[in-house]
């Protein structure tokens, strides 16, 4: 069997040795930094050196009527030219463009026109439309087309025989500033120079006074007859306000007829005192009266209360007491016990008194010092593994009595195991505060060398 003249056989091509891909090589430079960007544009301090830039005094200045000074410009470089290559081809495309639509409407009958002009009123929305009215262009006195470009005044207007050079001086009235000198109708500010020609205009848009929704303006508001009209419609202008408001609007407070009248206002609390028992309740009713009330959460900030008070007697370190708990018990920085008595007279300034459950009372609690123990500052941490250190070896030693189950240091030592002392201070080590560590490490010592351990092991 032939075989089909389309199948061919296979052809194997030499394969070449592939090229490893290599990063892009920088231009290397002689110091060893990237070379700077060429300007392709001359500065115009170049220009200026090459005489190429044209001088401030040959430019044309400007002059304000009441001070006599010329007025500088802002642009001190070359002005960029006025066209290009690319406006010039879209100027030439507009052109085409309505010499077509021109063309077209030639060939059009007016039935067919009035036809086409029915349809794009039925099919288009009513607000685009009147856009689109608002951009035409019917003002055909002009004689111009919509896409022709305004000329420039250098254009418009050739400079006159020998004062091509000298630059036109242009005067400009401040309106800043008030004259008492009323100018005539038929007088017209004129520039003094050579080119006096006016410029052409391009023809303003025809925008009906429907669709505007405003009145149409008055030309040549400068003649006597147009200024009656406009202070004609001024005077009869109802939505302007008046320059004096009407009697009836205004009102005198100092009146007999508004003698009995009463303006009402909002009810203002009263000023708080912090030695009022009600303060806190005052304060929250003050400042916060929509929010609810937690008297447990500004228990801190109560005042003091005075000594032998009925506040001062459920304290639970008031000296009246006939017996107290271990765990109200409290020490100071040197491990010593304060009685209740003690530690009401000592003062402020020691540093002893805090917003605990007695802030009254002098001291630390064991259950206080424990929880300094875990704090996360760590001058907090210091003071209290000082303070457990000392009083621990207080407690070895025997000041507060024996092992016995009766004894008080039997209650501190209990108090002292509940709030896990021990372990934070053993947890203290390694943890990288060296000041921390080195009080608990002194205050670990110094329980053993108490002997506290010893005893317990002997009872």
């Amino acid at each position: 069997m032939a075989s089909s003249p389309f199948v061919f056989d296979i052809q194997e091509r030499e394969t070449t040795e592939a090229k490893a891909p290599s990063y892009p090589q920088s231009r290397s430079s002689t110091s060893g930094f990237p070379e700077h960007k060429k300007r392709n544009k001359v500065s115009a301090f170049k220009q200026k050196r090459q005489g190429t830039l044209q001088p401030d005094d040959q430019k044309p200045k400007v002059f304000l009527s009441s001070s006599n000074l010329p007025i500088s410009s802002p642009n001190h470089g070359p002005r960029p030219a006025p066209a290009s290559a690319s406006q010039s081809s879209k100027a030439g495309e507009r052109t085409n463009i309505d010499r077509e639509n021109n063309q077209r409407l030639a060939s059009m009958s007016p039935e067919e026109i009035e036809q086409a002009r029915q349809e794009l009123f039925s099919g288009l929305d009513p607000s685009i439309l009147e856009m689109l009215l608002k951009r035409a262009n019917l003002d055909e006195g002009a004689g111009t087309s919509s896409f022709d470009q305004p000329q420039p005044a250098s254009e418009a207007a050739p400079a006159s025989d020998g004062q091509a050079d000298a630059a036109p001086e242009i005067r400009i009235d401040d309106t800043s500033i008030k004259t008492t000198s009323t100018a005539l109708p038929n007088q017209l500010p004129t520039a003094t120079g050579t080119n006096t020609t006016p410029t052409t205009r391009p023809p303003k848009p025809y925008v009906s006074e429907e669709a505007d929704g405003r009145d149409p303006p008055l030309e040549h508001a400068t003649d006597p007859e147009n200024q009656t009209l406009l202070a004609a419609a001024a005077a009869n202008d109802d939505n302007s306000a008046p320059a004096v408001p009407p009697k009836e609007h205004i009102i005198d407070a100092s009146s007999s007829e508004l003698a009995g009248a009463h303006w009402p206002r909002a009810p203002q609390p009263a000023d708080l005192d912090p030695s009022d028992p009600n303060f806190l309740q005052n304060l929250h009713e003050k400042y916060f009266p929509s929010l609810p009330a937690d008297p447990s959460k500004l228990a801190w900030m109560a005042p003091v209360p005075t000594p032998h008070s009925a506040a001062d007697r459920d304290s639970p370190y008031y000296p009246g007491q006939d017996s107290l708990p271990v765990s109200a018990l409290r020490f100071d920085f040197r491990g010593a016990l304060l009685p209740p008595r003690a530690s009401r007279a000592v003062p402020v300034s020691k540093g002893l008194h805090h917003h605990g459950e007695a802030p009254e009372a002098a001291g630390y609690t064991v259950r206080e010092l424990a929880r300094l123990a875990r704090s996360a500052v760590p001058g907090q941490r210091c003071v209290a593994y000082q303070t457990l250190g000392r009083m621990l070896y207080r407690l070895g030693n025997g000041e507060w009595g024996g092992v016995r189950s009766d004894d008080m240091s039997v209650g501190i030592w209990r108090e002292v195991e509940e709030g896990a002392v021990l372990r934070s201070l053993h947890d203290e080590i390694g943890r990288g505060h060296r000041s921390a560590e080195a009080f608990a490490t002194e205050a670990i010592w110094l329980f053993e060398k108490g002997g506290w351990k010893e005893k317990l092991k002997k009872a």
